[in-house]
């Protein structure tokens, strides 16, 4: 293995070789080929996405004496080589952290009107200039407005939000993205390949989610594991070299809520204390996974993670609604862990409310029954005719019972009634009864609010209907261009009358209107929040 490190070794030389970057890739090679070129350009993107290599890429390209101006440098002239090894003469690259005060800004402009000296264009590369100072941009200013033809500037920062305006308009600008997990892994394996480090799987996976989007971060962490382990990359290092948490204890931790057990989920938290744990990382691991769950009950695909057995179980306990309430459960949490008086107290509450938020389920199933934790609920006694007969009477009953009330006219009293989640509610609020033929009732819904309507959600809603009636019921929903009285629009209705009637309530008060008049104050018309007024209870 060569003592180059990873990062500079496996830094790309052409277009070709940039990874996760395509988007910006295309558009500087068909600037390039149809000889349209800009004489600023500015490279944005969080670190180690590839901007100061995009740069001197993009040197090499306007540089080159074997092809000239072009897309595809030789990279064996002297011009290519000189600035793959950072000593072309004509290629000027600036700190701009280090060199934030205007002289130094003046001092690097002083021999601009000067022609190159080896290369067809100077090239000015200022790194991180979002650094510079507010005099030091208006020096820069004039000479970007009006470049000599043999000058280009190349800009790159991680912050584009502290470049002034006025800078900005000036340059070509080029936004860089976070690399995905699956592109880092990949290009990882590749170079480790090349290298001839042996490597696990689990290992790579984790090394380029921690990366989060920067190649340069995954090549700098495997480095630093194959130092730890003697040319070797295991997963178990990466968690001692980090001091993160092995997958295994994870996954234990989401068994353990799964389960409700309190105790031992304390037990393991203690366990986790003495060795070090980062409980932020743990929290934003368990939020992960959480959201890896949302996305297997909607899609059935699982993404390779090394936690699909807690998504697997997970998904098994829950229903999308409360895996939404785990997330967010999370996510609530994370904000408030830094206010906890440790990681270790935030990241135990977090864990407490996302068990005690949970709606209770009983498990009626023989072992738990046997076992003593639930008494009996039903008999496994197989029922009589007669009480088969009297279940099919009262069910008749029920359904001649309802079906006197009209449901066009009921239909607002049968939703509230209905034991469904608030996806399916909000279906059935969007929708208007409009005839019944046999057991299936016909519905009408708008065409602004077709996206409500899924299969599943059809499914819960039959089902409830079908409790809710004591009969077989089928539904029919039919998309209408008429405007239609749904309780979704009654809701907003009333929402903006209370709104309109507390804007008055306050407006016509004396203390408010006092205050007004001291302070020359106004009312923000439409700015009171009420809460809870859709909820259809």
């Amino acid at each position: 293995m060569s003592n180059i490190v990873l990062a500079t070794k496996w830094r790309p030389k052409l277009f070709s070789d940039l990874i996760g970057q395509d988007p910006v890739v295309t558009a500087l090679i068909n600037s390039l080929d149809n000889q349209r070129l800009h004489h600023s350009y500015l490279f944005t993107g969080t670190r180690g996405v590839g901007k100061t290599t995009l740069a001197r890429i993009l040197a090499k390209c306007l540089n080159c004496e074997t092809n000239g101006v072009s897309s595809k440098p030789c990279g064996k002239c002297a011009s290519c080589l000189a600035i793959d090894a950072g000593q072309f003469v004509d290629l000027y690259e600036v700190d701009a952290a280090s060199r934030t005060k205007v002289e130094d800004t003046r001092e690097l402009l002083e021999n601009v009107q000067y022609l190159p000296t080896q290369g067809r264009f100077k090239i000015y590369l200022i790194d991180e200039v979002h650094m510079l100072s507010t005099h030091s941009f208006n020096a820069l200013l004039k000479t970007l407005e009006e470049p000599p033809e043999h000058v280009k500037f190349i800009l790159a920062t991680t912050d584009p939000q502290k470049i002034p305006s006025t800078i900005l308009s000036r340059c070509l600008h080029f936004s860089l993205n976070r690399i995905s997990a699956e592109v880092i892994r990949n290009q990882l394996e590749k170079v480790l390949t090349n290298e001839n480090i042996n490597f696990e799987e689990n290992a790579t996976k984790n090394i380029s989610k921690i990366a989060d989007g920067s190649m340069r971060d995954a090549l700098s962490i495997s480095e630093q594991c194959i130092s730890h382990g003697d040319n070797k990359i295991t997963y178990n290092n990466i968690c001692k070299i980090l001091c993160l948490m092995p997958a295994e204890n994870i996954n234990e931790i989401v068994n353990l809520i799964v389960n409700n057990d309190v105790k031992k989920l304390m037990d393991l938290i203690e366990q986790m204390y003495f060795q070090t744990a980062d409980f932020k990382y743990i929290l934003e691991e368990l939020i992960s996974i959480f959201h890896q769950t949302a996305m297997f009950k909607v899609t059935n695909k699982l993404n390779d993670s090394i936690y699909d057995t807690s998504i697997k179980s997970l998904s098994e306990k829950y229903s999308e609604e409360e895996i939404q309430v785990l997330y967010q459960t999370g996510v609530a949490n994370l904000k408030d862990i830094e206010f906890a008086p440790d990681h270790k107290s935030g990241f135990e509450i977090a864990l407490i409310r996302m068990i005690l938020f949970m709606p209770f389920k009983i498990d009626t199933s023989e072992e738990n029954n046997n076992n003593g934790n639930l008494e009996k609920i039903s008999s496994k006694k197989k029922p009589s005719d007669q009480d088969l007969n009297q279940k099919s009477l009262q069910k008749k009953n029920n359904l001649k019972e309802k079906e006197v009330l009209s449901i066009e006219n009921n239909w607002e009293i049968i939703v509230k009634r209905l034991d469904i989640d608030s996806i399916t509610r909000n279906l059935a609020k969007n929708i208007i009864f409009d005839k019944k033929i046999d057991n299936t009732l016909h519905f009408l819904i708008g065409e602004d609010r077709a996206s409500v309507v899924t299969e599943k959600s059809k499914d819960k809603l039959k089902e409830a209907l079908t409790n809710y009636f004591g009969n077989d019921i089928k539904i029919f929903i039919e998309t209408s261009n008429n405007d239609l009285s749904t309780l979704h629009k009654k809701d907003e209705e009333d929402y903006n009358n209370k709104i309109s009637n507390a804007d008055k309530i306050i407006n016509n008060d004396d203390f408010i209107k006092t205050i007004k008049e001291k302070f020359d104050a106004t009312s923000v018309e439409n700015s009171v929040q009420i809460k809870d007024l859709t909820n259809g209870e």
